[in-house]
């Protein structure tokens, strides 16, 4: 695999890099990224009620199995969708990600069984295995099992939050992490957030207490406005993921653990 294809890889699956404007660079200041509300204003009664019946659900939706499927903008005219399985407890996600519409489309499944992680392109015979115990934490081959589809993080990020309906919930977030690390708003692939100036977002839940969509809007201060939808369903029931054959693995070489 040519090192070209190898940084592709990464990118593409570790939630690693897709930047969400044309931005070449981060804001001023963290409290820069979302002007239009601040992340940790004071909460009306009733907001504060709705914020934590909201966070409750995407804790709770992220601690049991689940299915879910994602789409949405990216910049330059691309978009993304995506499609995947996770199992916190077994400690098991299987992914699929595509982007298409731009210069360089691509298409790419992961699995993730404990500290065992094997990807490849779309079409591709073999599977790359990567010990994720031998992968430097501040690596772009870095993966979070603890939060890959980013619903805690979201949860930690939410600021303002009213209940437009029952079981719909609106409000707004902060798309950045401590030290302007790329945040993942939930779903796949992530999305630098740099030059955002206002992060809306719409959660539904259903009668059952479980999340079944989440859909995020990104403002930048130049281009689109990006859009992305990440639906949920089969909380709590049983899901294959099986580890790709020997036969058809290889080993990684030294680029991921060395990167």
């Amino acid at each position: 695999m040519s090192i070209r294809n190898t940084l592709l890889l990464a990118l593409s699956l570790s939630g690693a890099m897709l930047a969400a404007s044309g931005c070449t660079g981060p804001p001023e200041s963290p409290s820069a990224a979302v002007t239009s509300h601040p992340a940790r204003a004071a909460l009306s009664p009733t907001a504060a009620v709705a914020q934590a019946e909201l966070v409750e659900a995407l804790q709770r939706s992220q601690r049991v199995a689940h299915r879910y499927t994602v789409q949405g903008d990216l910049p330059e005219g691309e978009r993304v969708k995506g499609s995947g399985v996770f199992d916190p407890v077994a400690r098991k996600i299987s992914s699929t990600i595509e982007v298409a519409g731009g210069k360089s489309p691509s298409a790419h499944q992961r699995i993730v069984i404990g500290n065992d992680n094997y990807q490849r392109e779309v079409g591709d015979k073999v599977w790359i295995h990567l010990d994720l115990k031998r992968v430097k934490p501040g690596s772009l081959f870095h993966f979070d099992m603890a939060d890959p589809t980013g619903l805690v993080a979201f949860s930690s990020k939410i600021g303002s939050v009213k209940q437009s309906s029952p079981g719909v919930y609106e409000g707004f977030f902060s798309p950045t992490q401590d030290g302007m690390k790329p945040f993942l708003p939930v779903g796949a692939p992530s999305i630098i957030s740099f030059g955002m100036v206002r992060a809306a977002f719409k959660a539904t839940i259903d009668n059952q207490g479980w999340v079944t969509s989440i859909t995020v809007e990104l403002t930048a201060r130049e281009g689109p406005k990006l859009t992305m939808t990440t639906s949920m369903s089969g909380h709590g029931k049983p899901h294959q993921i099986k580890a790709p054959a020997k036969a058809i693995t290889r080993e990684a070489d030294d680029i991921y653990y060395n990167s």
